[in-house]
């Protein structure tokens, strides 16, 4: 930011964003360009401003999404932040359509822009979105209520072009998690990608708004003679995407199955299989979670794309047992543990496997016994309903925190036994070793708060979360003792991935010193992802 003014930063970090290059090089024209995004809500007409109407808090909402602005900036008087908030939203637009050779006027700015122009051309992220869909290759899903997780095979010559690491608000390609495989004599790459379950539905809809606006426009170039001398008229609509995603037109190369393909041409394209079965693969996505059936008749009126349901913790187990399958063309450090400097360190699969626990800690907390790789051989044997649901509800009823991000972020600066009624309150140091129970082991979570007592809303939000990992820790732990599996036990879920390694270090250590050890898996948010694409494998093998 050097040579910026300090009033600027957040728009220019916000541009940078949107080019998705944090090494940019601003150079006057933009400067130009974030001087006009920074106009105030009463310099810019209305009719030219996409966020004229929004409110402060659908403003916010926005920011928040796209990740624009860090929480401690989210304060000030609401004129100046509403001021803020649109200078850093205009800039971000900027920075996005300079990203995809799109025009850089204000006036350009409309909502529709985003969802397809008059000539039915498509957004980046909604054809990234499509060729996800769209493609001719195996695939599995999962669409919880807060993500939709997905699993793509691609052939491992195409391994190279992959998908933007970001696409549209929410959209992310894992390309970190990345793994190679071998699938009826070839070789693949999984890939791995995830949006907000929120915006499923706006997605889908805007996809089917392009491509209905792209067949009008096709049906009125043939009415009107389009294919004259001089003229040609793109076959696939795919194609005609390509001044924005060249990944279709360089799969089209590589891909030994045939050509991508469009919606249009599903039905009578010609393939390496070219049966029904091979038809019946291409229209369906393998799906786990609530989603399957909650978004089912959106893709096929929309897509006519069929979601088959998975069985959710069938899928979680499926997951798991595909990673253990495949782990020695895997690389190493899928399966991890947190030692007692909170370090990552990888560790082997452990041996004898079965029989282990899965502990699926997701809004609640699911506890499973696998017992062998065999179909469906698994026993849901517990669980309870406080889990990751818990935490952040309590978190938004008793903190600032507004999501996810901010509880964990104020729980990352708080100290529990500012809250927690430990063992040594009770009995004192002296007390507690004649009992034989360490001082530091909670007796009451919140407990210190039934009095006055000094403490914040960091210390809160640790103590919540540490509530949370305690009970799945104690219930998983007695699972296990009863099993004789205490060093066979995975913890997954979307409340212990990437983001929250205060809880992962947090069930470590108590894990740890109930004699235990506590298996982590880096693919932990995507296993029902993975386990829905090992039921597309298995209804495929055939075709493969």
């Amino acid at each position: 930011n050097e040579g910026i003014p300090p009033s600027q930063h957040h728009t220019v970090q916000a541009y940078r964003l949107g080019t998705n290059c944090e090494s940019l090089d601003i150079g006057r024209g933009v400067m130009g360009q974030l001087q006009v995004s920074t106009a105030t809500e009463s310099s810019v007409d209305a009719k030219d401003d996409l966020y004229a109407s929004f409110s402060t808090n659908e403003l916010q909402r926005r920011v928040t999404e796209l990740g624009l602005l860090p929480a401690k900036a989210r304060t000030g008087r609401a004129p100046h932040q509403r001021d803020m908030l649109l200078a850093i939203l205009r800039a971000f637009d900027v920075g996005r359509r300079a990203a995809s050779g799109l025009p850089q006027c204000p006036q350009e700015w409309e909502p529709e822009e985003e969802k397809g122009s008059e000539t039915g051309a498509v957004s980046v992220s909604e054809s990234v979105v499509r060729e996800m869909l769209d493609g001719p290759w195996l695939k599995g899903m999962d669409i919880g209520g807060t993500l939709v997780k997905m699993v793509i095979a691609l052939p491992a010559e195409t391994a190279s072009q992959r998908f933007p690491a970001t696409f549209g608000a929410t959209g992310r390609t894992r390309h970190d998690l990345e793994l190679e495989l071998e699938l009826g004599g070839k070789r693949y790459m999984l890939c791995f990608a995830s949006g907000a379950t929120c915006q499923l539905a706006d997605s889908i809809s805007s996809l089917q708004a392009g491509l209905s606006d792209m067949q009008l426009s096709a049906d009125q170039a043939l009415s009107e003679g389009a294919g004259k001398k001089g003229e040609e008229l793109r076959p696939s609509r795919l194609a005609s995407m390509s001044n924005v995603s060249t990944c279709a037109s360089l799969l089209e190369e590589a891909l030994e199955d045939g050509p991508t393909k469009s919606l249009e041409s599903r039905s009578n394209a010609d393939s390496e299989l070219g049966d029904a079965k091979q038809a019946e693969v291409q229209n369906t996505i393998y799906t786990s979670g609530g989603g399957a059936h909650k978004y089912a008749s959106l893709f096929q009126d929309s897509l006519q794309i069929q979601l088959a349901p998975v069985k959710e913790l069938n899928s979680v187990v499926d997951g798991l047992l595909f990673l253990a399958a495949h782990s020695k063309m895997a690389r190493q450090g899928l399966v991890y543990e947190v030692d007692e400097d909170g370090v990552d360190t990888p560790l082997p699969w452990p041996e004898p496997l079965f029989p282990f626990l899965v502990v699926n800690v997701g809004s609640g907390v699911s506890i499973l016994r696998v017992n062998s790789v065999d179909e469906g051989d698994y026993e849901r044997i517990g669980g309870t309903a406080c889990g990751g649901g818990t935490f952040l509800g309590l978190a938004k009823a008793l903190t600032s925190a507004t999501n996810f991000e901010e509880a964990l972020a104020l729980a990352k600066g708080g100290d529990a036994t500012n809250c927690d009624l430990l063992v040594s309150d009770i009995y004192g140091e002296e007390g507690s070793s004649s009992l034989s129970l360490p001082g530091k082991l909670t007796a009451a979570n919140c407990g210190k708060l039934c009095e006055e007592h000094n403490f914040d809303e960091q210390d809160l939000a640790k103590a919540l979360l540490q509530m949370v990992t305690q009970q799945c820790v104690l219930l998983s732990s007695a699972h296990a003792r009863h099993l004789h599996c205490m060093n066979r036990v995975f913890f997954a879920g979307g409340f212990v991935e990437e983001r929250n390694h205060l809880a992962r270090q947090s069930i470590a250590s108590n894990f740890r010193s109930l004699g235990g050890r506590a298996y982590f898996l880096q693919h932990c948010d995507f296993l029902g992802a993975l386990g829905s694409l090992r039921s597309c494998i298995n209804d495929s093998q055939s075709s493969l």
